[in-house]
């Protein structure tokens, strides 16, 4: 069955998300950052023996800080590419709408796990966070902002349901500043990705929830462009 759908998955732009080759080494890759990211909770665990006491003490808040950032980063590597080594499994078995809501859910769950235990792990809390001084504060606020905003927005899709991937839309308006018109191949945790006659768009979720939508759902036959 996969092999008979490879040519309507082509079509609306989600071929590279059921290509068994791609999945193969997502899986690796997830893998590889999976005992990357318990290499470094051992690390972090055994601290005390691998660094004087002294040097420890006056080091160790901004060094939880590195530790909860870097296992952030791998958490998230980690949730991507478990996404796509998913992929081919989720797309045999489900509608493209409900697998593309099926990965969401799990990249969103893993980013969550990561950061429970990023945070268990180096015993910071978000008060402590804050005692790197201001200008740290600032640089992970400004950071923290655009990317929760789009996590959050991606999940305000989600759960509104304006699309599904498979269906074909028409972002318009906003900081789009025309008109995007095309599949929707993918809802990531920070970007819409649309697949148009010109190639694939990817749309920071943000953005999409301030723009006009016009949805044309799946299996539905694409209405005539008027001249």
């Amino acid at each position: 069955m996969f092999e008979t759908r490879s040519q309507s998955w082509q079509e609306v732009g989600l071929l590279d998300q059921v290509r068994p080759g791609v999945a193969r080494r997502a899986r690796v890759e997830a893998l590889l950052l999976a005992v990357l990211f318990v290499a470094v909770v051992v690390l972090w665990d055994n601290r005390r023996s691998l660094i004087e006491h002294s040097t420890l003490r006056q080091i160790e808040t901004p060094l939880a800080v590195v530790v909860v950032v870097t296992l952030l980063v791998l958490g998230w590597a980690i949730a991507r590419s478990i996404g796509r080594g998913l992929g081919p499994a989720l797309f045999r078995r489900m509608e493209p709408a409900t697998a593309g809501s099926v990965g969401f859910l799990i990249r969103l769950l893993t980013v969550a796990i990561a950061l429970l235990v990023a945070l268990g792990v180096a015993g910071v809390d978000p008060a402590t966070l804050l005692l790197g001084g201001a200008f740290t504060a600032v640089i992970v606020g400004l950071a923290a902002q655009q990317t929760l905003g789009n996590v959050i927005a991606g999940t305000v899709l989600l759960s509104a349901g304006p699309f599904r991937v498979g269906d074909r839309i028409l972002l318009q308006g906003g900081q789009i500043g025309g008109q995007i018109d095309g599949v929707v191949s993918s809802l990531g945790l920070l970007y819409t990705t649309v697949a148009t006659d010109g190639g694939l768009v990817m749309v920071p979720n943000s953005v999409v929830l301030n723009v006009a939508i016009v949805t044309q759902r799946a299996g539905t036959p694409r209405a005539p462009r008027t001249p």
